[in-house]
């Protein structure tokens, strides 16, 4: 963290993501889901590993940059946040996914949920993984009280979900799940003050629809 910050140019668009992100952390308020834009080659890695870094637990005085917005925010310090980092195309939608503590994983949502509690995280939406069903906003919700503040970055979601169309019976669940889940996720965001979602889109038509 130390070592990207200190190597990147604060423009007007990271800062503006930058202090959403302190804001939502620190629960005073900022959009709970941001969608993020870009041609390729527009910059949405490295304004993931942006917010990724700040959640890293490293002191704001550290990271340079960040003492104007942190000034004009009001803030001195930001809690280390669990992280989840959901990439499409690195998932294998046909099989169960055995992590180190022995936890199955099927699902986006399941992942979702190792992720930002381990083996505790993933059974308070247990049941969701394994019927392939996501879960209800209130259950996200819960799942981001218990484990905030938490910051969700997707990538190549649509690279993910096409491959679910006409195949109903793989492990990570249908087509129309994911449409579901996506809804559920953003509603959950909201409910949750500490909680912030970020999904980057790459600025098609066919790949925003």
């Amino acid at each position: 963290p130390i070592e990207f910050y200190s190597r990147t140019y604060i423009t007007e668009g990271l800062k503006d993501l930058l202090s959403n992100a302190l804001k939502r952390f620190n629960n005073l308020g900022g959009d709970p889901v941001i969608e993020l834009q870009t041609n390729f080659g527009g910059g949405k890695t490295h304004s993931m590993l942006a917010l990724y870094h700040l959640c890293s637990g490293v002191s704001l005085d550290k990271l340079s940059g960040l003492e104007q917005i942190c000034s004009e925010i009001g803030i001195s310090n930001i809690p280390k946040a669990s992280r989840a980092i959901l990439v499409g195309t690195t998932f294998n939608q046909t099989k169960t996914d055995v992590k180190p503590d022995g936890t199955k994983v099927n699902t986006l949502w399941g992942e979702l949920a190792w992720q930002l509690g381990g083996k505790d995280g993933y059974e308070q939406i247990a049941e969701s993984d394994r019927q392939r069903i996501p879960p209800g906003d209130r259950e996200l919700a819960a799942l981001f009280e218990k484990h905030g503040p938490c910051l969700i970055l997707i990538d190549e979601w649509v690279a993910y979900a096409r491959n679910l169309v006409s195949n109903s019976n793989l492990s990570a669940g249908t087509f129309d799940a994911q449409l579901n889940f996506a809804q559920e996720l953003t509603e959950s965001a909201k409910r949750v003050s500490n909680a912030l979602v970020l999904i980057s889109i790459p600025q098609s038509i066919d790949e925003i629809g």
